[in-house]
Formats: structure tokens, C-alpha cells, sequence
């Protein structure tokens, strides 16, 4: 069942076209990642959703109901910063419980009610040790949880996080990403998260929306859109390091890094497209040797191979070598609109 239903959603500022004609599809307990390059339009996207921003064209739903022009205390989200937006002179508590104050109104329940929502939120995100601290007292994934744990409270229909593991260290970062992953897991939750961080994309999205201008290029699970981008800037955006892209007559080809072996490491090297691979330097990454060189032909675009340290084979720079890449691991793109087109359209003259 579709929890958020998004059709035609368009959001200009003058010339710029921010958003521009989103369909999308966000089904109840899903995790699903919004990424894209800064400028892509995804904050904005978000902040439709969460009735921040007015659409200039489009509409949204929420469980079945028409919410582009309602307000967002409204539409039964709830939102979490990239600063958090804690309140200093608050403690963990009355953080947590400021939205159920301003509920209380509205959905007519007491205080012994309020402190039960809150002390069952807190102690499902383990801060429930922490209620009587100020914010200022909190490490940074502490001040993540408070700030789920207030989004949280109120039981809405779907979480939006806009970037919210940016100001954590990498270790944190890692740590926070497991929690918000098994948090959500249990809770099953919507949840819809904003970042322009792959790492943190293919690791926490069950479902993987990628951006540009203002235009969606590809939903997909993590490893569809790894294996299978829809076009050349997907297959650039997404890899550390990215695929690599080489020129031929009338299209483009391009292969991931660790799919460009040496030719004795190939499994089934006649199902192979062999390259002379010149190499200009190498980098030890600790599991990876990164090799950074030139194939034949192709001395002008820097080609990368991602080789595992454990295997053993001699890779002296300003060398010479036989690599090579399976045929399905290559993928090719038309020269004009970039598009994944066919090895038989491509006219690839090695198959």
C-alpha cells in the first residue's frame, strides 16, 4: 500500500526549475533514499512533502488523502534536521514531549498519557537514562536519537530525515546508521531520508530514488542501481570509485573498477573483453590495490582498476598489461542523451 503518493510535482523559483515533474511511490514501511548531487532538487522535494514548500504544479497524498495545500501540522509527518533543532534550555524530556503539548489541545490527553508516549519512545531509542540532561550534555548520536525520539512521539504516518548523520564523525556516523536502520526496521515506520552520501544511501535504503536537476533518473534497490544503471550520470554518481567510462564510434562504454582485472584473474577469460592496460600509479588502500592507468587506444581518459591486495600478481607502474572485463559487467550509453542503450545498438564489435 502506497503511504505517500507523489504526481507531476514540479517546484520552480523563477527560472530555475528546482523540481520538475516527480512521479513517485512510497509504500508503508519502506525505507527510501532520496540521493543526488547538490542543487539536485531532493531538499526541496522533502520540504513539499512535509508542507514546507508550496508545489507550483503536482499534487501529494498521504494515506489516500489530498495534502498539497494543507498545512504541516496537518499531514501527519514529522521531520528531522540536519542541525537537530533541539531546544538548549529544554532538557531530553521536554524535547521529546514539545509536540505532544502542542497536540494536547487537539487530541485531549493527559499528562500521565504524555509522559507514557514519551518514556516508550525514549526507551525504545535507549535514551531513556537521558530525560533530565540538556542537549549540550549529549554526544552527537545521542542528540540524533532525541531529535527521531521527538519526531517520533506524535506516531506519524511517515519520518523525514534531511540529512541528519552529516555533523557525526565517520565512526558515529556508521554506528548512527545501524540504529536509524534497525530502528526503523522494528518500528515500521515510513521513513524518507535525504543525502547526497552514497555510502549512507546504499546502506540504509531498501529503495533508491537518484536526482538531477530537479528530475528523477532512477528508482531502484541498492543493487539494481548499482549493477544496472538507466544512464550514464547514475553509473558515474554511484561508486567509490565511480565506473569508467570510455569513448567509441557513435557510444559510450563503461565498466565498475573492480570488474577490470588482470586477464589471468579472470573465472572465464574467453567470455572476456581484453584491454592493454598501462600503469601509471598505484595506491595500497589496505584490502585494495587502486590502480590508476590507460588502455590501449584510450590514452586520453584515466582508467581505473580496483584490484584485492590479497591476490597475488606484480603490478609495476609504467608498465604494460592484459586486463579484462566479463561482458556483462560492461554497459553501454548513447553518445547524444547518455541513456543505456543495448550491446547490439551500441554495435560493440567484440561480441
Amino acid at each position: 500500500m502506497s503511504v505517500v503518493q507523489i504526481s507531476g510535482l514540479k517546484k520552480y523559483f523563477d527560472a530555475v526549475h528546482a523540481v520538475d515533474g516527480v512521479d513517485l511511490s512510497i509504500q508503508q514501511g519502506e525505507f527510501l533514499v532520496i540521493l543526488g548531487p547538490s542543487g539536485c532538487g531532493k531538499t526541496t522535494l522533502m520540504r513539499m512533502i512535509a508542507g514546507l514548500e508550496k508545489p507550483t504544479a503536482g499534487s501529494i497524498h498521504i494515506d489516500g488523502a489530498d495534502v498539497t495545500e494543507l498545512p504541516p501540522r496537518k499531514r501527519g509527518v514529522s521531520m528531522v534536521f540536519q542541525s537537530y533543532a533541539l531546544y538548549p534550555h529544554m532538557n531530553v524530556y521536554n524535547n521529546i514531549a514539545f509536540p505532544l503539548k502542542a497536540q494536547r489541545r487537539e487530541k485531549k490527553f493527559d499528562k500521565a498519557t504524555m509522559r507514557s508516549k514519551v518514556e516508550n519512545i525514549a526507551r525504545l531509542l535507549e535514551i531513556d537514562e537521558l530525560l533530565d540532561r540538556r542537549p549540550r550534555q549529549l554526544s552527537g548520536g545521542q542528540r540524533q536519537r532525541v531529535a527521531i525520539a521527538r519526531a517520533m512521539v506524535t506516531q506519524p504516518a511517515v519520518l523525514l530525515l534531511d540529512e541528519p548523520l552529516s555533523n557525526l564523525d565517520a565512526k558515529l556516523r556508521a554506528n548512527a546508521r545501524d540504529e536509524l536502520k534497525d530502528f526503523q526496521r522494528s518500528s515500521n515506520i515510513t521513513a524518507v531520508f535525504v543525502t547526497h552520501d552514497q555510502i549512507e544511501a546504499m546502506g540504509l535504503g531498501d529503495r533508491i530514488v537518484v536526482m538531477e536537476k530537479g528530475k528523477i533518473q532512477q528508482i531502484g534497490t541498492p543493487q539494481r542501481i548499482y549493477d544496472d544503471p538507466a544512464n550514464e550520470f547514475v553509473a558515474t554518481f554511484l561508486g567509490s570509485p565511480s565506473m569508467n567510462i570510455l569513448r567509441a564510434k557513435g557510444h559510450r562504454f563503461g565498466f565498475r573498477p573492480e570488474h577490470f582485472l588482470p586477464k589471468t584473474l579472470q573465472d572465464n577469460p574467453e567470455n572476456s573483453v581484453s584491454f592493454h592496460y598501462f600503469v601509471k600509479r598505484v595506491e595500497y588502500l589496505g584490502s585494495d590495490r587502486l590502480v590508476y592507468g590507460y588502455v590501449g587506444g584510450h590514452e586520453n581518459e584515466l582508467t581505473l582498476a580496483k584490484v584485492p591486495s590479497n591476490i597475488r600478481v606484480s603490478l609495476d607502474i609504467d608498465s604494460e598489461y592484459e586486463f579484462a572485463v566479463h561482458y556483462d559487467d560492461i554497459k553501454y550509453f548513447d553518445e547524444a542523451s547518455g541513456e543505456r542503450v543495448e550491446a547490439q545498438v551500441a554495435g560493440a564489435a567484440w561480441r
